[in-house]
């Protein structure tokens, strides 16, 4: 999956884009799972429902992170994938609107504040 995810680094964002077109953060997920046949919920928010949890400790690559960044009510809004775990740093690819399909660090403030859960599907 993670290598699939890769493929669509650097593409742009687009609002319900599962393509090299465009791509949101569920439809970069969804499309990674996709292309090795497995089937994920469209929505980060209802993926995030699927799987079994971990502790962002013990997540690896490939499991997926979710977020709530700008949702008052605390509605998973968004989701990434886990491409590597290094010396206790996670790093996961993601669709944002401003930059697009990138990798980022869990170090990174926005996401550490922001962070829900990890989920493994394996």
């Amino acid at each position: 999956m993670v290598d699939n995810a890769l493929k669509y680094l650097g593409t742009r964002y687009r609002y319900g884009g599962t393509s090299d077109k465009g791509m949101d953060c569920s439809g970069l997920v969804t499309t990674a799972f996709k292309e090795q046949n497995i089937t994920l919920p469209r929505s980060s928010r209802d993926m995030a429902k699927a799987g079994k949890e971990v502790t962002i400790e013990n997540a690896k690559k490939g499991d997926i992170v979710f977020f709530v960044i700008r949702n008052r009510k605390k509605i998973i809004d968004h989701v990434g994938l886990i491409t590597s775990v290094k010396k206790g740093e996670v790093q996961f690819i993601h669709s944002t609107t401003m930059r697009g399909v990138i990798i980022s660090s869990m170090y990174e403030n926005i996401w550490k504040n922001t962070f829900v859960k990890a989920v493994t599907l394996f």
